[in-house]
């Protein structure tokens, strides 16, 4: 049992059958279990449980790793089968971090909401307001892999370092300015893409207020220094939950980028390939090509025309072909 007053501790039992319990696996769990309770810094240790169950099925070589994580209000549940006990393990508590946070996110605009609400006791919640808290939760996660993705390129251009932006702290607010006035709404966009649209204001005028301050009292440590990221800071995914280099990237030339590198390294190497894509290219591909939205979706986002997004989409698969071609 852990120490009640001892924020960074909780209640740990592991389980294994059918295989041992490696020190490598005992120090993933360990590392991982530390990630998760960095999360949950308002819970106390004895209200926060978590059964990490490893077992190698019976059939075939393969590795299942069950994590039951308990708090107060919520019994969050993550199962992952691999070929790989370690595998297994990381990617477990790689989805249960996520869900941690989506299950945060969530307190946070209940919080938010219930102190708009005391504040003005006198107005209830209209049918247009309850509507839009609803359909805003529906995007609140795409939203976040979004914003996360946006403070990932900007850190890897060198504009910020990182820990800078909370991507949680523009999800919130844009979440509370999208529910709180629905006066607002321009008439042409749907709920999602007004949120979006939201978020890529607040994100540009954060940039701007930090350029700003670099500007008036430059920091001791100049923004493209080397700083750790944090793994829960480029824990976001993408709408397939992973990025397809062929149907991003195809051409005429019939190559297939895939074979290139590995899904891990693709990946990665995409994602600083771009970042360092020319700013009206790169915000149109990612809208585009990585957030599924239309040409006249992003062009209503953006105030740009369709024609001008496609053309930004196309210069930047140009740039990107280039980079990966072999």
């Amino acid at each position: 049992m852990g120490d009640p007053y001892n924020r960074l501790a909780m209640n740990i039992k592991i389980h294994t059958r059918n295989l041992d319990l490696l020190k490598t696996h005992q120090r993933l769990i360990d590392r991982h279990c530390a990630k998760i309770r960095k999360l949950l810094p308002t819970f106390a240790a004895d209200t926060v449980d978590l059964d990490v169950n490893l077992e190698k099925l019976p059939r075939g070589s393969q590795y299942q790793t069950g994590v039951v994580l308990t708090l107060p209000q919520r019994v969050i549940r993550v199962e992952e089968i691999e070929n790989n006990p370690a595998t297994s393990l990381v990617l477990a508590f790689t989805e249960l971090r996520r869900r941690v946070k989506r299950f945060k996110s969530q307190l946070n605009r209940e919080r938010l909401w219930r102190k708009a609400e005391l504040e003005t006791p006198e107005s209830a919640p209209s049918t247009t307001a309850l509507y839009l808290e609803g359909e805003a939760g529906e995007h609140i996660e795409k939203l976040e892999n979004y914003v996360r993705r946006e403070i990932y390129h900007q850190v890897l251009t060198g504009v910020i370092p990182p820990g800078l932006i909370e991507p949680q702290s523009i999800v919130d607010e844009v979440y509370v300015r999208v529910t709180s006035r629905p006066e607002a709404r321009p008439g042409d966009l749907t709920v999602e893409q007004w949120m979006f649209q939201v978020a890529r204001n607040l994100l540009r005028n954060r940039m701007r207020e930090i350029e700003e301050r670099f500007e008036e009292s430059p920091l001791e440590e100049p923004p493209n220094s080397e700083r750790r990221w944090d793994d829960d800071d480029l824990n976001f995914y993408q709408p397939d939950e992973s990025l397809r280099l062929e149907d991003l990237l195809k051409d005429s030339a019939g190559y297939n980028p895939e074979e290139l590198l590995t899904q891990d390294e693709s990946e990665e190497r995409l994602q600083r390939a771009v970042a360092a894509l020319p700013q009206a290219a790169r915000e149109s591909f990612v809208l585009f090509a990585l957030e599924g939205f239309t040409s006249d979706e992003v062009a209503m986002m953006t105030g740009r025309k369709p024609a001008q997004i496609l053309d930004d989409v196309e210069d930047a698969r140009e740039i990107l072909r280039r980079e990966f071609k072999p």
